[in-house]
């Protein structure tokens, strides 16, 4: 194994240890040490029962050598140190609270080289946050991740393929060898930027509507609501180009989003997260696009529509609620779809 391998790493650190923290960490551990930190009802399954891997994968990984858990970051033995390679894997209103505990936890300690920390965030809006709360003892790095991951129960994750995108450096070259051997589709891209922004277009067309709708990503995509899905990856498009970050043309992104999305048997997180009660990431997403296009003077409807009733979601406190809510924004969402002025 050359200078520039797996063995660079010497233990992959997955904070916020859910879905998709705990099917990459899972499956790191096949070849390196991984340390799991996350909620103590699945920290304790997993110490009890191991890691049970299902949907496409049918592997449990039992605690040891290669895989630890903890409900901390004080819990990690060996606390975080050279050599590491940090995963962050909460939610994107977590992540600068995150950034600021794992800065708690090197203090004092000096990091040189600075250990890489890959941020799996969706959406838009949090970065600054996140890059302030960071010590120089971290160094930043996005990831891109399309991976299908759905949190079965405690202990419990399915996983239903994807890839991992990473950018091009030696850090994350390593970090990429060492997914592929642990059977998982990765890549280093120099443009990881327009990759990151084609994500949240792609979010912003899937997430709301599978939650609205409450299916599957591939179910999402019915002819009826093409032409939303067309406008909201249009909006999406317009908020990266003022960023300087250029993607492709409406009718390209809307080709692959489809593609992807048919290919993909997941339940999103977005869904995922009203079915248990909990915030959803709408705020980065489809809100973060409205919030942008308004401070510069433009519209934003698509994506304003879909945060305004998956928010009218997020409150609802009852079951009947929720089903009369999904109702109307149903009807009110294929109406827009089948309006001649939106773009």
């Amino acid at each position: 194994m050359d200078a520039q391998g797996p063995a660079e790493i010497r233990r992959a650190v997955v904070f916020g240890a859910g879905a998709i923290g705990s099917l990459i960490g899972g499956m790191l551990a096949r070849v390196l040490p991984v340390a799991l930190v996350g909620r103590a009802e699945h920290i304790h399954a997993i110490r009890a029962h191991g890691l049970r891997l299902e949907g496409l994968s049918n592997e449990t990984i039992a605690c040891g050598e290669r895989l630890t858990v903890a409900e901390t970051l004080a819990q990690l033995a060996p606390p975080l140190s050279k050599g590491d390679a940090v995963i962050l894997a909460v939610k994107a209103a977590q992540a600068a609270d995150a950034a600021r505990a794992l800065s708690a936890e090197v203090a004092g300690r000096s990091m040189d080289p600075p250990l890489p920390l890959y941020a799996l965030q969706n959406g838009t809006g949090f970065e600054a946050e996140l890059r302030a709360a960071l010590a120089p003892s971290f160094a930043l790095r996005h990831a891109v991740v399309h991976l299908g991951a759905t949190y079965a129960g405690p202990g419990r994750v399915e996983e239903w393929g994807g890839e991992i995108l990473l950018p091009d450096d030696s850090s994350s070259r390593s970090l990429v060898q060492a997914l592929k051997e642990a059977g998982l589709g990765a890549r280093n891209l120099p443009d990881l930027e327009v990759w990151r922004w084609k994500k949240i277009a792609f979010n912003c067309a899937l997430n709301a509507v599978s939650g609205i709708w409450e299916v599957r990503n591939r179910e999402t995509i019915v002819e009826a609501l093409k032409p939303l899905r067309r406008a909201v990856l249009r909006e999406v498009r317009e908020e990266a180009a003022a960023l300087d970050v250029l993607l492709p043309g409406t009718d390209e992104l809307l080709a692959e989003f489809e593609r992807r999305a048919l290919a993909s048997n997941n339940v999103n997180s977005l869904l995922q997260d009203l079915r248990r009660g909990r915030p959803t990431e709408v705020g980065y997403l489809n809100a973060a696009i409205l919030n942008a296009a308004r401070t510069a003077g433009r519209e934003a409807l698509a994506n304003g529509t879909l945060a305004e009733w998956v928010r009218r979601l997020e409150r609802a406190r009852t079951e009947v609620e929720r089903a009369e809510i999904r109702a109307r924004a149903q009807t009110e969402l294929l109406a827009l779809a089948g309006d001649p002025g939106l773009r």
